[in-house]
């Protein structure tokens, strides 16, 4: 049901996004009607950005160079985390003296991030006069992407009936030794590290990009889109969850930077 929920919410965000496109295309040829493309006084950009998408949330940075009024390039850098929509965190309903128990996602398997390296461009279907106002536009990015895979470690507990007691272990997580009746909750984060997995891959994403910044050396946007990730070795988060090779994101960005001169 979550998975044909996801599908159909993918379909509706591709469906907006494609309508949106149609729109401000035929806005933009009213808009720029007469227009002359000039060279920017300003060619050099830079700006860090917050992403929240469909399956987590993420932050970046892109530099880049502006090769005429309309058109741009650039690297992009990326960090994400990334989730299922499945996932639901809880905890048990009674503690040990000395061990905290903390919350966890029941069948969780993985926790997993992505690392994006990138380079692309932009275009501008229409510019804005110089007093301010918005311009809209369209990116493509794509390059390596590297997924991380952190296993999940518990405190698992262990009854000793001959000694009438309760001895705790860390142990990774194995849907088929570990349930409810003997997770006692989360282990730290660093006992994964040691076990982490490197998934290499690439992607590309794209949407359309909205500038509202009213000083032209500011850059104040926003970006919808939609990104795709295919990895070489797939992954899995939860237990009885297929394995993937590929991630499909929805995303909002909002960008906040500079836009410099060649002298500064």
């Amino acid at each position: 049901m979550t998975c044909c929920l996801l599908q159909s919410m993918m379909k509706t965000f591709l469906g907006i996004l494609i309508l949106c496109v149609s729109i401000i295309s035929v806005s933009a040829q009213d808009i720029g009607t007469g227009e002359v493309d000039i060279l920017s006084v300003r060619k050099k950009e830079w700006d860090i950005y917050g992403t929240l998408h469909t399956n987590g949330l993420g932050i970046g940075t892109r530099i880049g160079k502006q090769h005429s009024i309309r058109k741009k390039s650039g690297i992009d850098i990326e960090w994400t985390y990334y989730r299922l929509l499945k996932e639901q965190r809880g905890k048990t309903s009674f503690t040990l003296e000395g061990i905290d128990n903390k919350s966890f996602v029941y069948g969780k398997l993985n926790n997993f991030t992505q690392i994006r390296l990138g380079y692309g461009f932009t275009y501008l279907m229409n510019t804005k006069p110089y007093w301010g106002g918005l311009s809209t536009g369209y990116f493509l990015y794509g390059g390596p992407s590297v997924g991380i895979s952190v296993p999940v470690y518990l405190y698992i507990m262990h009854y000793i009936p001959e000694e009438q007691t309760i001895v705790m272990n860390i142990e990774k997580y194995d849907p088929d030794k570990h349930d409810l009746s003997n997770i006692y909750g989360r282990a730290p984060f660093k006992e994964g590290l040691k076990h982490l997995k490197i998934h290499p891959g690439l992607y590309v994403k794209t949407g359309l990009t909205f500038d509202f910044s009213t000083d032209d050396a500011q850059i104040t946007a926003l970006d919808i889109g939609i990104a795709l990730d295919a990895y070489l070795f797939p992954i899995q988060k939860m237990a009885y969850h297929e394995k993937q090779h590929f991630l499909i994101t929805g995303f909002l960005t909002f960008h906040f930077g500079q836009r410099l001169t060649n002298y500064e």
